[in-house]
């Protein structure tokens, strides 16, 4: 065959047909054959698994079918790693020597693999045998994306026409051309909207529409001598416990708590801002990064004090209105939850800018048309696209407990929803904390052209800014512990420091350098013959340079001056003439004196320039090449650097860098909304808008709306059934059961609302936010809340009244009208409850405060509604309380619409049969309605229905001036949070080595194994859908003894990787594949033994200390044979290694501070690693740590690993520094698919060649860390999306041959160690039960908010209840009734406020306890017996108060000491009872905020089948089974008969009945003290007539006692269910 046209010069017919053509996407992706290296012998290709794409027949003989699936590609490459692993060496199938046998398959096979092995394949040599490829290679083509396709057919195309086969390629060249087509189709779909104006970037959009944007009022912002104060809580002080504060409070002091202490967070710091220039903030924790943002933005935090001066062009900060000016995004991420990304956005777009698209001119109207059409708001769209939240713009926000959203994107809206106003200074605190670095570059990228084109002032904190970022920025302020070290150019930093001896390594980012080289840290940087300098050193240093002094004349000089920083090659396309001036001594400079004809690089737009050259522009200081700035101003020798800059300028021996100078002059076409309005928008206009925010976010809350209904629902049909169709004839029974229902409606319409509390609560600091930014008024946010809300209330409400209403049968009489008072005082109630919930969400320090003020509150409601205590029984001392009382006011409407009705028209005298209406006794010319009030102490007349009404209305009213004015003049700040020991100085090479030595010489070694994994997948279920999307896929790896692995990449899929590792927080049954463990399979009953995963910060126990916590682990975990002293000795060995020892008395809750993190992340290594693992998980441990913590961190976990165990983590991106501390790394794309798994080399240098020799990858830019380059080619981030897929070139790699070889070899059972057969921890069921009590007593005894919190409320109680019902006649039928309601009203606020408050205890306490189940450190069954054992202490003391007070001041039980304790012990039993309900609803419920809605739905079934509001007998049967299973009616029972009961057998009154006169006739037995009614005319005794209208018998006492001690183990039962099976639980 013909081949001479492989060596002729024309380019092959495809090439041929496509010149002059411009460059598709597919050839952007893949370059050609020409355009790529050859690969040297052991670089990697990739292959990946995808659809198979139909390649149909291309006419070429020997091409491949489609048939080969990713089974068979595993197949055949276990066969070839077999082999390879048997022989040696691949063992290849041999072909014959005939041409016609030469596959042109293996001929593409050869091209698309380019390694030498095959290369001579080509060469047909006649007799010899050739060597085929593997099957896999084949299999791989069927398995390749659509664009590799292309590249592959390219590629065969082009091998054909060299080697001479010019028929073959001619058939496919058509084909070829008809793919490349179709992919450029798909390539460059049609844009549209905003992203059809960005097309040709952002910098090009906003020139091309800034002449047509209103001005932006540029501002100078200095700062001279600044000294800031604030309140901070020192966290880690010496603990309370119960005693202490008890003891504290008695002797009107507390020792031990302290309240925040003044601390100087700012000392003498000056400096200044300027227009169109990017400003970063560097340092340590506490180094006072945050305190300069608030500062120069005017926001204080509570009781801070400022001493200094900022000013805004000159004007002093106190006299300008800053929020027009200036816009903070803070650190924490506040927002309304069930609001979408888009919403969010458009609402502060409403309310913060002033140009409105009914603004736009009719240029920018032409510009902007394609948006416009669409019905979309410009600047929405575009900032969504400048903050990478497109592809979320239609997601909720979520919080914490509603996940959607990242933390890193919810940042990125809180900057976006600042930047939707027009301000002209920026402050962001820590931008990007938690940000993947490639995103924290995208975002300040536009950030950066923003600040260029419209000339904003820019300043920024950072804690771990990669090199790329960091060179984003123009100048560069360094603080330390409040001191300013540095402030000047970003391009002088280095070089400064270095004068100083300290220099920055090679391998380290320039902003991880700068955060710890005024630090202790920072003496591994210092340089031979240089001292070391302490912070005071760096500070005067700083002073005595040239750059302070430049800073000191610009916030010094009198006049405005503006500064600019502009750099370029010559020639600089301006010219120069000399300037002299006079001050104190003439100076000669240079200004731009004109611009020349030619271009020049200081003419042209760039990012290099903070703002263009002007004529008059003075130079103050130049640089060339890399040198620093030299300033005239402070210059020994003026003349020799106007000669050195002439010569620069006229020179082309490099880059020139000139600060220039000019007069400011301030934005005169500002529009007058900008400065002079303080809102952007009218009272009506923001009432409307935000009437529709709040409608928008409680419908877009569809769990809480659905948990409302059930709510409404649930009660207002068992009430209705409960009371169903009350007969309304003349009974005084039947009009008691309306009497209940009223009381009911009424109660349940004002604490449905109590669930709301926690929502606003932690709404308000989103409406502080946007109240300090002035988005709206307090009035317009208040009005916008109230008629928000109304929809749903009266949704609520009308859903309640018509079902309560006609179930029972309530009156229709008098054409309907008494319906509509019923439903117009149950919409007032519902209301009154909203608006007392609304302030006190607002006006209260915190939720636990708020709850206790709302429990005391509803207690005074409850007791003076006129239900259970009369009016005139109300003792005078409190009936101001029962007047204002609003649920009395209700009750009193409803009763008083009810009895005056037609229904109950009828006369007393009337009535044939008197004893069914004890009312109309002495009352026969009144109607029976009428009686009945009378009787009841209510009021008679309709006139008091309107005032009912009123004064629900003046109650509403009232509340909600009171939420004004707390929205006005109250702001609850989060006081800052640090600790003591954060600025601890060691030296770091004595640090280091004292951990070294830690590591080495630990008391006991792990068992080794090694870990490895192959082909896992795990898939995911989506909630509402049927889609399981798989978040890992197809994926392999191990890791040995002594090594350190990351897994960095797709979040979703690396962290799956780690939890399916772990056998944590997954379900198995979404596992596909095989994890091995010393080549056995994974039994995740032993393995838990043998594994540590290091969890957050809340799954540890708050009120443990830290040795307590890691002494507790070590006492659960380790082996029996490890006697107490080798516990104790190991335990310390490890707090030494994490560096925790001289924090092992503090409590863990005190760790968690606002400063630092990284002292909770060494807690949780530690308490896992004291179980001496072989193998450790951690979930990013460097998250939220700034770069010398994080460093410290990985180095603490390096020490591990080197102690025999192997360390697997996830991380974001690592640093050089950290990154060569790792062994190896697993690097993983979106759906969980590898682009990389191996070692990582000195400074990441395997990596970053592994990806380089990829055809097509660009090289890695030396300022760029190797996990940012790796990961940023991957594409996985909203703003770069990767055309090549890594994941198909890892499979077809040598380096993924090579790993699957090794994985084969792991395969083998035994290879690595033996089987781990480890079935349960060594400590004993005694041991474990012992250690689980103590460590359950030491929190409870420490928790002083709850146990002790519990003791006063009730104290507080008893003493309210004793006060209202103190020395009642239990004779009279009001006495009699309200002692009853006394004991019943005691049972309820007392239950309810126990069974709410163990709620979020119960909640804490569970994750301690689901981390310790997760690695069998602790039983169900022993954990809840050691929870009863920490309960009741304090039910027992706190029950004995409350009887104490209570009994004596209430006169009942008190006959003797057997009847008191009989009353505390059944109230003990029904207390226990409904805490434990507490806690199963806890444990049972999904979110907290189902436990706290079930508990009032529980309770008020409980109450209203007790007996007291309902009658027994009246129960109809279908509920009465709800009676015998209520605990309260049990406890009422025994209460009620010990307090009322009296031996009426006894010989001085009915004698066992002999004497039955005594009955009726107290003449018949004068000696029986039995007391008598006094009001019902017949004599009767109060124990009979209690015990005959409630069914009482004094001798089923100890049955209810039984009953209620069954109930509280019911529910402890319960619990332990619930934590076993409850399918949230299961992912543990």
């Amino acid at each position: 065959m013909d081949r001479s046209a492989s060596s002729s010069g024309d380019p092959p017919p495809l090439s041929r047909h496509r010149t002059g053509l411009a460059t598709p996407s597919w050839r952007r992706r893949f370059p050609t054959v020409e355009e790529e290296r050859p690969l040297e012998t052991g670089e990697a290709e990739f292959e990946g698994e995808f659809d198979p794409v139909n390649l149909l027949d291309v006419g070429i003989q020997g091409w491949m079918s489609r048939a080969a699936s990713l089974r068979g590609l595993q197949t055949s490459r276990a066969m070839l790693s077999t082999k390879m692993t048997q022989h040696g060496s691949a063992q290849y199938p041999r072909m014959g020597s005939d041409a016609s046998a030469f596959s042109k398959l293996s001929t593409l096979q050869r091209v698309l693999t380019k390694h030498k092995r095959w290369a001579e394949m080509i060469e047909e040599r006649p007799g010899s045998n050739k060597t085929a490829l593997p099957e896999e290679y084949s299999a791989s083509l069927s398995l390749a994306p659509h664009a590799s396709l292309i590249f592959l057919i390219m590629l065969y195309h082009q091998a054909l026409s060299s080697h001479g086969f010019t028929e073959e390629a001619s058939n496919i060249a058509s084909l070829l051309e008809g793919l490349r087509e179709a992919d450029e189709e798909h390539a460059a779909p049609k844009l549209q909207g905003i992203d059809l104006l960005l097309k040709d970037g952002l910098l090009e959009f906003f020139l091309r529409i800034q002449p047509f944007l209103p001005p932006i009022p540029m501002q100078i912002v200095k700062f001279k001598s600044i000294e800031y104060y604030a309140d901070v809580f020192i966290t880690d002080e010496a603990y309370e416990t119960v005693l202490t504060k008890a003891a504290g409070l008695f002797r009107h002091i507390s020792h031990k708590k302290k309240g925040p202490r003044r601390q100087r967070m700012l000392n003498d710091v000056t400096g200044y801002l300027m227009p169109g220039t990017l400003t970063v903030v560097l340092g340590p924790p506490a180094s006072g990064k945050s305190a300069l943002n608030y500062i120069l933005s005017g926001n204080l935090h509570s009781g801070a004090s400022v001493q200094g001066s900022v000013t805004y062009n000159n004007v002093p900060l106190q006299n300008i209105k800053t929020h027009h000016l200036a816009a903070v995004v803070a650190q924490k991420n506040d927002h309304i939850p069930h609001l979408t990304v888009r919403e969010t956005l458009e609402f502060a777009k409403k309310c913060l800018s002033p140009f409105n698209p009914q603004d736009y001119g009719t240029q920018l109207k032409n510009i902007l048309g394609d948006v416009l059409s669409k019905g979309q708001d410009p600047k929405v769209e575009l900032i969504m696209s400048m903050m990478g939240l497109k592809h979320v713009a239609n997601r909720i926000v979520g919080n914490a407990l509603i996940p959607s959203i990242t933390e890193d994107e919810r940042y990125r809206l809180s900057a976006a929803e600042m930047c939707s106003g027009s301000h002209a200074v920026y402050f962001f605190d820590q931008l990007s904390t938690d940000a993947e670095d490639s995103v924290a570059f995208e975002l300040l990228t536009a950030m950066r052209i923003y600040t260029r084109v419209r000339q904003i002032t820019f300043l920024a904190s950072l804690s771990q800014p990669s090199s790329e970022v960091f060179n984003l920025f123009d100048r560069v302020i360094v603080l330390n512990d409040g001191k300013l070290v540095y402030q000047g150019p970003r391009e002088d930093v280095l070089t400064y420091f270095e004068k100083l001896g300290y220099k920055k390594p090679k391998h380290l980012s320039a902003g991880e350098f700068l955060q710890e080289v005024t630090t202790p840290d920072g003496s591994i940087y210092l340089q031979p013959g240089f001292r070391r300098l302490s912070v005071e050193d760096f500070v005067i240093a700083y002073k005595s340079s040239n750059l302070y002094n430049d800073v000191l004349r610009i916030v010094n000089g009198p006049e405005l001056v503006q500064e600019l920083w502009v750099q370029g090659d010559p020639p600089l396309g301006v010219e120069f003439q000399e300037y002299s001036y006079h001050k104190d001594n003439e100076t000669t400079t240079y200004v731009v004196s004109g611009v020349k004809e030619e271009d020049g690089s200081l003419l042209g737009a760039s990012m290099d320039h903070t703002m263009g050259v002007q004529k008059g522009d003075k130079v103050v200081a130049f640089a060339k090449n890399t040198d620093s700035l030299k300033y005239f101003h402070s210059s020994p020798s003026p003349r020799m650097l106007q000669d050195e800059l002439s010569s620069a300028i006229s020179s082309n021996t490099g880059p020139v860098r000139l600060q220039l100078e000019r007069n400011f002059e301030e934005v005169k076409d500002v529009s007058s909304n900008q400065l002079s309005k303080d809102y952007m928008l009218s009272v009506r206009e923001e009432v409307l808008l935000l009437t529709k925010r709040e409608i928008h976010s409680i419908w877009g809350n569809q769990f809480g709306l659905k948990l409302r209904a059930m709510q409404v629902l649930v009660m207002s049909l068992f009430l209705g059934f409960l009371l169903f169709r009350i007969d309304n004839r003349p009974d005084q029974r039947y009009m008691n059961l309306f009497r209940s229902g009223f009381f009911v409606s009424v109660i349940n319409m004002t604490m449905f609302n109590v669930g709301q509390l926690p929502a606003l609560m932690s709404e308000r600091y989103i409406y502080y936010k946007q109240k300090g930014a002035h988005f709206y008024r307090p009035i317009s946010f208040l009005l916008g809340k109230i008629i928000g809300g109304l929809p749903f209330t009266l949704c609520e409400t009308t859903v309640w009244s018509i079902l309560v209403y006609f179930l029972t049968n309530m009156t229709t009489s008098d054409g309907g009208w008494h319906f509509f008072v019923y439903y117009a005082v149950i919409v007032l109630t519902a209301l009154n409850g909203s608006s007392m919930v609304r302030f006190l969400g607002f006006s209260v320090t915190n939720l636990d405060k708020a709850g206790m003020l709302i429990g005391i509150m509803v207690t005074l409601f409850i007791l003076f509604a006129g239900f259970l205590i009369p009016r005139l029984q109300v003792p005078k001392y409190w009936i101001w309380v029962f007047y204002l009382n609003p649920l009395q006011w209700a009750i009193t409407a409803l009763v008083i619409n009810e009895y005056n009705s037609g229904a109950y028209s009828l006369l007393c005298r009337d009535i044939p049969n008197l004893a069914l209406l004890p009312q109309c006794n002495g009352r026969g010319d009144q109607t029976i309605g009428h009686a009945y009030l009378a009787r009841g102490q209510f009021f008679i007349s309709r006139v008091w229905i309107v005032i009912s009404i009123l004064m629900l209305l003046a109650w509403v009213v009232v509340w909600n001036l009171l939420t004004y004015f707390a929205l006005k003049t109250i702001q609850h700040h989060r006081i800052l949070r640090t600790t003591k020991y954060q600025n601890v100085i060691s030296s770091e090479d004595i640090r280091m080595k004292d951990i070294e030595h830690a590591s080495k010489h630990l008391t006991h070694t792990p068992i080794p194994v090694t870990l490895s994994w192959h082909e896992l997948s795990y898939d995911i279920m989506i909630p509402g859908s049927n889609k399981r999307p798989t978040i890992l896929k197809v994926d392999s790896g191990w890791g040995e003894p002594c090594d350190m692995v990351a897994i960095l990449g797709d979040a979703e899929g690396k962290t799956a990787l780690l939890n399916c590792l772990a056998g944590r927080k997954i379900l198995n049954e979404n596992i596909e594949g095989q994890i091995l463990v010393n080549g056995y399979p994974k039994v995740q009953k032993s393995f838990r033994h043998i594994m540590g995963y290091v969890d957050k910060i809340e799954a540890y126990a708050p009120y443990l200390t830290v040795h307590e916590t890691v002494a507790y682990s070590a006492a659960l975990r380790l082996q029996q044979s490890s006697s107490k002293d080798m516990q104790a000795q190991f335990v310390k060995e490890v707090l030494e290694l994490t560096e925790l020892a001289h924090l092992q008395n503090t409590l863990v809750a005190s760790l968690i501070n606002d400063v630092t993190f990284d002292q909770e992340r060494r807690l949780a290594i530690a308490t896992e690693l004291v179980a001496n693992p072989s193998v450790l998980f951690l979930e990013n441990p460097t998250k939220s740590l700034d770069s010398s913590s994080a460093n410290n961190i990985v180095k603490c976990l390096q020490q591990i690993a080197n102690s025999g165990r192997i360390v697997i983590m996830t991380m974001n991106y690592p640093s050089q520094r950290i990154l060569s501390m790792l062994t190896r790394v697993k690097i993983l794309k979106g759906g969980g698919q590898t682009v990389y798994f191996g070692p990582v080399g000195a400074n990441g240098d395997l990596i970053r060649t592994y990806f380089e020799t990829i055809p097509g990858t660009p090289l890695c830019p030396p300022n760029k860390s190797v996990s940012a380059y790796a990961i940023d080619l991957i594409g996985d981030n909203p703003f770069r999306k990767s055309e090549k897929d890594y994941a198909f070139e890892y499979q077809a790699s040598e380096l993924a041959l090579k790993n699957h070889i090794h994985l084969q070899q792991l395969r083998k059972p035994g290879r690595n160690g033996e089987e781990v057969k480890i079935h349960r921890y060594e400590a004993s069921f005694w041991r474990v039960f012992l250690e689980t009590i103590i460590s359950v007593q030491h929190q409870y005894w420490r928790n002083v908010n709850y146990s002790l919190g519990r003791v006063f409320a009730f104290l507080i109680t008893a003493v309210i209840l004793g006060s209202v019902f103190y020395n009642l006649d239990m004779t009279t039928t009001a006495g009699l009734n309200s002692l009853s309601g006394a004991i019943f009203i005691s049972c309820v606020l007392v239950g309810i406020t126990n069974a709410q408050n163990a709620i979020p205890q119960v909640i804490q306490l569970r994750a301690v306890h689901l981390r310790e189940r997760a690695v069998h450190q602790s039983s169900v069954l022993i954990y809840n017996i050691a929870d009863i054992l920490a309960e009741i202490p304090y039910l027992m003391v706190s029950n004995l108060l409350f009887c104490g007070i209570f009994l004596s001041m209430t006169q009942i039980a008190n006959g003797s000491a057997s009847d008191v304790f009989k009353y505390w012990f059944i109230s003990l039993e029904f207390y226990a009872t409904i805490t434990f309900l507490g806690s199963f609803l806890a444990v049972v419920s999904p979110k907290p905020v189902v436990a706290s809605v079930l508990v009032p739905i529980i309770v008020g079934i409980w109450i209203s089948t007790a007996g007291l509001t309902v009658p027994r007998s009246m129960i109809t049967d279908t509920f009465i089974w709800v009676f015998w299973t209520n605990p309260l009616q049990y406890a009422l029972d025994g209460l009620t008969s010990i307090a009322f009961y009296c031996d009426l057998d006894k010989p001085l009154c009915l004698d066992s009945n002999r004497n039955p006169q005594c009955e009726k006739n107290p003449a018949a037995c004068p000696s029986c003290d039995c007391p008598r009614m006094s009001d019902t005319g017949n004599n009767i005794f109060v124990w009979r007539q209690v015990s005959n209208i409630r069914s009482l018998n004094y001798s089923r006492i100890h049955y209810d006692m039984i009953a209620l001690l069954l109930f509280a183990i019911l529910f402890r039962i319960l619990t332990l269910l619930a934590f076993r099976f409850t399918r949230h639980y299961k992912r543990t």
